[in-house]
């Protein structure tokens, strides 16, 4: 912990505003597998799925990822954002134009297109920006600034193809070649994967006690990452790969940082963060089934469901308690007068409160994998998906409560 730099941390409330909002969005997900029923869980390709994917890539990982940054770049990466008087206002449009995107891609409404894209291109193109000014200009560990400014550039590209393919869908562009996989390649292996990469190769040896990764390996492993994204964009560009080598190139990383955290978390000379252990556990299970799932013929919505729904979340929900827990602590050591002592992390965000989320969504987690296979479950894993979600959200706002009524 002597690492980070809690004086430059930002207010607690610009990173918890988004990470609550990640947190309602999977609660919104549950919903509407509850209420549609297995309509959303037949064809990865219908318009009312690829909405659900979105709330699930840009409404809860979008919030958590953009959350997680506000409070990590400065703190721990040396590299405060530069836009800290507009995190509310980005916050606020960010998730205005995820709502309008919803009925435009499931509805193919026009109007609520026409205002979703500007909100999503201005306020992602922003964020995105401000990034890798923040990593240009910080001062910490370069291959950590590189893997980091590497998503956000990824962000920015997926960005640019996934408002393409919208307009192609409305109808403003004539389709000129398929861009679904370029658009899936940025956003969930460029941006996702590789910033939870490089967040990770600062917080797993921090908060989970595994042994820290060698700059060899953090450099080889952006190059892999690089090299993936230039053959994402080639494919993007008309440069069509096979259809298993495609496969292939986008299940590599995938296990490749899977089976890295499992290695790691049953080497480690000092466990510690018992539930955030279980919680990465958890997804890089997911997303090693994930990966061998993108090798099955027919098998894309379990692939899909694994990955965005299942693994992905598992780690950023994992990551949002343990800094939800951190915000909690910073906010009461600010509130109270110098010299008084204040109750540890732990104290403020309990373990049975983290397990209790924890086996709510591995609950839910396998009924919507199950849910892929025999679509009549898909109400079932809504509901407890919904519960989940409810459930996180519960245990964060009691962490905030309790350190906003903490008296010495």
């Amino acid at each position: 912990m002597s690492g980070l730099a809690f004086a430059q941390a930002p207010p607690p409330s610009h990173p918890l505003r988004f990470l609550a909002t990640s947190l309602l969005w999977g609660a919104v997900a549950g919903a509407w597998l509850l209420l549609a029923g297995d309509n959303l869980l037949l064809s990865p390709h219908a318009a009312a799925t690829l909405a659900l994917a979105h709330v699930f890539t840009l409404g809860l990982l979008g919030n958590a990822m953009l959350g997680s940054l506000v409070q990590f770049l400065p703190v721990a990466a040396g590299s405060p954002l530069p836009l800290a008087r507009g995190v509310a206002p980005l916050h606020a449009t960010f998730n205005l134009g995820v709502m309008l995107l919803l009925p435009a891609m499931a509805t193919h409404s026009a109007a609520c297109g026409v205002l979703a894209v500007p909100l999503l291109l201005g306020t992602l193109a922003l964020a995105a920006g401000a990034v890798l000014v923040a990593v240009a200009r910080g001062s910490g560990a370069r291959s950590v600034r590189t893997g980091i400014g590497l998503a956000a550039a990824s962000l920015l590209a997926a960005l640019a193809l996934g408002a393409a393919l919208l307009s192609m869908r409305l109808g403003w562009l004539v389709p000129a070649r398929p861009l679904t996989a370029a658009h899936a390649g940025f956003g969930l292996l460029g941006w996702v994967l590789g910033l939870l990469a490089a967040v990770g190769g600062v917080v797993m040896p921090m908060l989970q006690g595994v042994r820290c990764i060698a700059p060899a390996w953090r450099w080889g492993w952006l190059v892999l990452l690089a090299g993936l994204m230039l053959a994402v964009a080639a494919d993007g560009f008309g440069v069509a790969l096979p259809t298993a080598g495609s496969r292939g190139l986008a299940a590599l990383p995938l296990l490749l940082f899977a089976s890295t955290v499992i290695a790691l978390q049953r080497r480690a000379p000092h466990r510690r963060g018992s539930m955030l252990r279980r919680f990465w556990a958890l997804g890089s299970v997911a997303l090693g089934g994930g990966a061998f799932a993108l090798w099955l013929p027919g098998h894309e919505l379990l692939a899909g469901a694994l990955l965005v729904a299942v693994g992905f979340p598992a780690l950023v929900l994992g990551m949002a308690m343990e800094i939800t827990g951190f915000l909690a602590w910073i906010a009461l050591r600010r509130r109270l007068p110098r010299g008084v002592r204040v109750p540890g992390v732990g104290r403020l965000f309990a373990e049975r409160h983290k397990r209790r989320v924890w086996w709510l969504h591995a609950a839910a987690s396998l009924s919507l994998a199950l849910a892929c296979v025999l679509p009549g479950l898909t109400r079932l894993a809504g509901a407890l998906l919904l519960l989940a979600w409810l459930g996180a959200a519960w245990a964060l706002w009691g962490c905030w409560r309790a350190a906003s009524t903490w008296h010495p």
